[in-house]
């Protein structure tokens, strides 16, 4: 392969992946912490002064954390904190971004099986269909990585068997010269 056909890959390769992304955020964006939650931040001006350790508080904000909420904290005039409460905002983006995770993760599979086929039927054309083939690959990736954070353990395992089982069998089906798995697609 010349090196030529192998930039005009990578070249493929990357502008896909950004072009991918991009239109996700594009027509279906991420959801932002900020429109769920108010950005709060300490007290403001000089450093607190002989400031208390308030066991109950820490408790209290603790407690709440667990419940996946935000402590925001109430502070005195010396810049300690002396209350807060438990604010769920952070509840409400948490399962914002898990729906957003889950269909970013059901379209990118969707348009990475597409762009795979297309390199198949495409790689005679070269570097066009080893390019898309790699992309439909890394479609594949992103919407893994995106939902990530939804999967189970087993479930993390299962999808990447499943997909290294699949790359496996097109592997093993494009370098068979016998032709003995039944169809097969003509590539010259």
């Amino acid at each position: 392969m010349k090196i030529k056909s192998v930039v005009l890959g990578l070249g493929i390769i990357v502008v896909y992946m950004l072009a991918l992304h991009q239109g996700m955020e594009t027509f279906y964006p991420t959801p932002e912490y900020d429109d769920f939650c108010d950005v709060r931040v300490g007290p403001l001006g000089r450093e607190p002064i002989n400031c208390q350790n308030a066991p109950e508080l820490q408790r209290k904000a603790e407690m709440c954390y667990q419940s996946k909420g935000e402590f925001v904290y109430e502070y005195d005039l010396n810049g300690c904190a002396v209350d807060g409460f438990c604010d769920d905002c952070r509840i409400d983006y948490e399962s914002a971004l898990d729906v957003h995770s889950n269909k970013v993760f059901v379209i990118a599979v969707i348009i990475g099986i597409v762009v795979f086929v297309a390199g198949l039927f495409l790689l005679a054309t070269e570097p066009v269909g080893s390019a898309l083939m790699a992309s439909g690959i890394l479609s594949l990736f992103y919407g893994v990585v995106q939902n990530w954070r939804n999967f189970t353990q087993a479930w993390r395992f299962l999808l990447l068997f499943i997909l290294l089982i699949v790359l496996i069998w097109v592997a093993l089906r494009f370098n068979d010269k016998r032709k003995k798995f039944g169809f097969r697609l003509k590539w010259k």
